[in-house]
């Protein structure tokens, strides 16, 4: 009898329903298999599914949660739940969702571009600029990143680099709307700039100059309390990059080296010269994982110290 069946033999029917886009009968099927055993995550990665695709999210959510809760792991389900929190305009709790989605995903382009997304919404673009980056590391020929990432640049003030990730975005698509609508916001901010330039090589305000007045006072020019806010708040952005970074790398350092080290220590202690070498053997094994798990946090840590260098250039 139908009812019978176990989880197994359900599941398999109710994913093909599925792609075939029977989406009520999909559900249906993963609902049945969800009375036989409602712990198992591929019955509640399929019923997130299923919502998500008849645009019920917040029970895509619940699910996508759910299987969070059973399979730790799992990281397409992490993704897949910051993913729903950013369409249900959930941005803050898309980016505690999607920083743990990185962790168990350090390769996903989707996670660092959902991310991404979730900060760019939260206008915290110090932090939006890292994850686009290395969505677009990960997957260089997604032209939505560079698009967003464009966007970000351009609220960011920094119109030469959101130029040339919108001019990538449109090798990619040349037909992408947003991206050169980004393009030509770029040109009006650029054609502004301009336009207060004098033809005659003057300086601005010349006029306001006081004979004999120092060069490098003149260059400078005090900023605004608009402007000192926005840029104490890009700071702390970075900041805040830069701590999770140090974190991490902690982490990473507590959990694998000083794991590797104290394996190292306990095989030197034995006796038989065999298991020493074997012993040794693991623990160099384990000083490999643990530099690769290390190198990429040093290189984010570094990527980090150069966007606080940038900053400070910025504002000489």
């Amino acid at each position: 009898m139908a009812d019978e069946q176990t989880v197994d033999e359900i599941l398999p029917g109710a994913r093909k329903l599925l792609r075939d886009g029977q989406f009520p009968a999909a559900l249906a099927e993963f609902e049945r298999a969800l009375a036989v055993d409602e712990l198992e995550p591929d019955v509640h990665d399929g019923l997130a599914t299923a919502h998500y695709l008849q645009g019920n999210l917040e029970l895509a959510a619940k699910h996508f949660e759910r299987v969070t809760r059973l399979d730790p792991r799992r990281g397409a389900a992490w993704i897949n739940l910051g993913a729903v929190h950013n369409r249900l305009l959930n941005h803050t709790k898309a980016v505690e969702v999607l920083r743990r989605a990185v962790q168990v995903e350090r390769t996903s382009a989707a996670a660092f571009y959902n991310l991404g997304s979730a900060y760019r919404h939260l206008k915290q673009w110090a932090l939006a600029v890292p994850a686009y980056r290395e969505a677009i590391r990960l997957e260089p020929d997604q032209p939505d990143a560079y698009v967003n990432l464009g966007l970000v640049y351009l609220e960011m003030k920094n119109i030469p680099q959101a130029t040339v990730q919108f001019k990538k975005a449109l090798e990619l698509r040349p037909d992408s709307a947003r991206a050169k609508k980004g393009l030509a916001q770029c040109d009006a901010v650029m054609g502004a700039l301009k336009s207060k330039e004098s033809p005659f090589g003057r300086l601005v305000n010349s006029e306001m100059l006081k004979q004999g007045q120092d060069a490098d006072e003149v260059s400078q020019r005090k900023l605004t309390g608009e402007e000192r806010g926005r840029d104490r708040h890009e700071l702390a952005q970075i900041c805040e990059v830069l701590e999770q970074n140090g974190t991490d790398v902690e982490r990473c350092l507590n959990e694998q080296l000083i794991t590797s080290l104290a394996q190292l220590a306990r095989g030197l202690a034995l006796s038989s010269k065999r298991e020493r070498d074997v012993a040794v053997s693991a623990a160099m094994e384990s000083f490999i994982e643990a530099r690769r798990q290390l190198a990429p946090r040093v290189v984010a840590m570094r990527r980090t110290m150069k966007q606080v260098r940038d900053h400070e250039g910025a504002l000489k």
